[in-house]
């Protein structure tokens, strides 16, 4: 026992040493590098750039075989529930990285990794992805990547009200976001063979950001202006920075035309060739409408969907009701999350709460517990109207309710912390 308690401190003890050593070696500027803007990737071109920076960036250290079509394409670049961002120098762009939110599907860092001990009532996850910086622009003591990462987390906080950021990452870059950015691991494992990029070897870890200001604020509070990123993450702010042109609610935003999606599927990037069946399939989920037909051929869809974060109630047999956050809604289920998900097993009615006012109660059919927080509501799509109502019109979701007050007596008070 003696022994593997030193074994422990001394580790720990190393583990410090390294760490300050990181800290002590940032240099930060007080404002982004000149002339650059950040931005969300709105138009084909600028995507198709990233899509082309991306694949010259993986081939290089191997995150991707060459294919030979000169461009980087997952499915997670053009879902709703993803947002891409980019730094960008005149018309090229110099650097990117992608939010993807997590809804129903798994998220990349998934296929790795639970997420299990993270995921709690109403806090928003997503996972930072792609990642990459022109070789061009790497140097500048690295006030492209931070500048980058800096927008990225605003993004994500302000914009998209995320609660914890996951990512993954090879062993040897770990140490960066663990020292500097203050990222905790979500596991000590090592995985051999990631395969979203090219089986290599990686590590995943997640930042708070509801504890992010207190942490940074320890742990940088009282260092030089050039060596605080306290006072770079939290506190300067950049003219710079755009705000995200397409978002509507924290899962349905950066929704492509059919034009534009013809674009990336069958134009020059061939994004169709490179996609798996059930890569196809998925985007076919949320690109459902008879628009989208021509791109997606034999892959047919199954029913229409909208990933959301709207606020419901549910009724129970006691004519008592509890508050749920609504997910995904589908032409005869909907998946939801609550507080107390066995109640649901009484259930009889769902009301949705849109605008200042409750639509018409949907009968419940049948309730399913699928884990943690989250259940899927089975109902009759042929006495639900206003289901169909809104999956033809996804508008109609636009602004999402948050919580109101009648969810407040469903918490105490450190998870209404967390709430809305």
């Amino acid at each position: 026992m003696i022994n593997t308690n030193q074994h422990c401190a001394n580790h720990e003890a190393a583990r410090s040493r390294k760490f300050s050593i990181f800290r002590r070696r940032v240099k930060l500027q007080n404002s982004p590098p000149a002339g650059v803007i950040f931005k969300q990737a709105d138009t084909p071109e600028e995507l198709t750039q990233v899509c082309k920076l991306l694949y010259d960036s993986y081939t290089q250290v191997g995150y991707m075989k060459e294919d030979g079509t000169g461009y980087r394409f997952t499915p997670y670049y053009i879902l709703p529930s993803s947002y891409t961002l980019i730094a960008k120098q005149g018309e090229t762009v110099i650097a990117t990285t992608t939010v993807i939110v997590k809804s129903q599907e798994e998220l990349p860092v998934e296929q790795i990794f639970s997420l299990d001990h993270i995921t709690k009532w109403d806090r928003r996850i997503a996972e930072a992805s792609s990642l990459t910086v022109h070789p061009d622009y790497r140097s500048q003591e690295g006030s492209l990547i931070h500048a980058l990462l800096k927008y990225m987390f605003q993004v994500a906080r302000e914009d998209l009200s995320i609660h914890d950021l996951v990512m993954a990452c090879t062993p040897k870059h770990m140490d960066f976001y663990e020292a500097l950015l203050l990222f905790r691991r979500l596991s000590h494992e090592v995985i051999d063979a990631f395969d979203y990029v090219n089986g290599t070897t990686a590590t995943g870890a997640y930042l708070n950001f509801t504890e992010m200001h207190a942490d940074y604020q320890r742990v940088y509070g009282d260092t030089p202006d050039e060596r605080n990123l306290f006072k770079y993450y939290m506190e300067y702010e950049f003219d710079s920075f755009q705000k995200l042109s397409k978002v509507s609610t924290a899962y349905d935003g950066n929704r492509w035309s059919a034009k534009e999606l013809e674009h990336f599927l069958h134009g020059p990037i061939q994004g169709a060739a490179s996609l798996t069946p059930d890569e196809l399939k998925l985007l076919r989920r949320h690109y459902p409408t008879h628009e989208y037909d021509h791109l997606f051929g034999a892959q047919e869809v199954t029913s229409a969907l909208i990933d959301t974060d709207i606020a419901g109630l549910v009724r129970l047999r006691t004519n008592m009701e509890t508050p749920v956050v609504l997910r995904r809604i589908e032409t005869d289920r909907v998946h939801l999350t609550t507080p107390k998900p066995y109640e649901l097993l009484n259930a009889k009615e769902l009301r949705l709460l849109l605008g200042t006012y409750a639509q018409s109660p949907i009968k419940v059919q049948s309730i399913t517990l699928t884990g943690g927080p989250n259940a899927i509501v089975r109902f009759d799509p042929t006495s639900s109207p206003q289901v169909r109502e809104l999956l033809s019109n996804a508008t109609a979701l636009k602004p999402p309710v948050r919580l109101t007050d009648i969810f407040a007596e469903a918490f105490q008070p450190p998870e209404l912390a967390h709430a809305g």
